[in-house]
């Protein structure tokens, strides 16, 4: 009987290493596994309750106008405090409209009546982070859905 036992403790030790073996080769493969990760592009913005399929967008713009009192229309992309408040000086109040172009479907950001800089910075400010928002989740291959305020 003592024979019995020490044969079967030789084998065990024979046994190790290919267990051991087997567990490295295991741990491996499962590592290798993980990695190949494939990430569908189906990106979505949700907004006032609407939702835009960003899967197909090849190029996204955005629109900042606004509309004088004389219902005379000018593009405020680019401008600066020096050429709003010319405009407000020279008409008065605003109705500026701020949206974003996915090939040539617009999502209206924001529309609202401004009478001073302030009020059209603050806007301004939401719009161009909410720009930055939308490149970043077009960037990201992990992020599929943006949800804006």
């Amino acid at each position: 009987m003592f024979e019995v036992t020490s044969t079967l403790e030789t084998q065990r030790r024979k046994n190790r290493p290919i267990a051991l073996v087997v567990l490295v080769l295991t741990v491996l493969l499962l590592t290798a596994c993980g990695g190949t990760k494939v990430y569908k592009n189906d990106k979505t913005v949700v907004y006032n309750g609407s939702v835009y399929n960003m899967s197909n967008v090849m190029q996204i713009d955005s629109k900042n106008t606004g509309k004088l009192a004389n219902d005379e229309s000018v593009n405020l992309k680019g401008a600066d405090r020096k050429q709003v408040e010319a405009y407000l000086k020279e008409s008065g109040p605003m109705y500026v409209r701020m949206a974003f172009d996915f090939d040539g479907k617009e999502m209206l950001y924001r529309a609202s009546s401004v009478d001073s800089w302030s009020d059209y910075s603050k806007m301004k400010k939401s719009f161009d982070n909410a720009g930055k928002q939308i490149t970043s989740l077009m960037a990201n291959k992990k992020k599929m859905q943006l949800k804006l305020k």
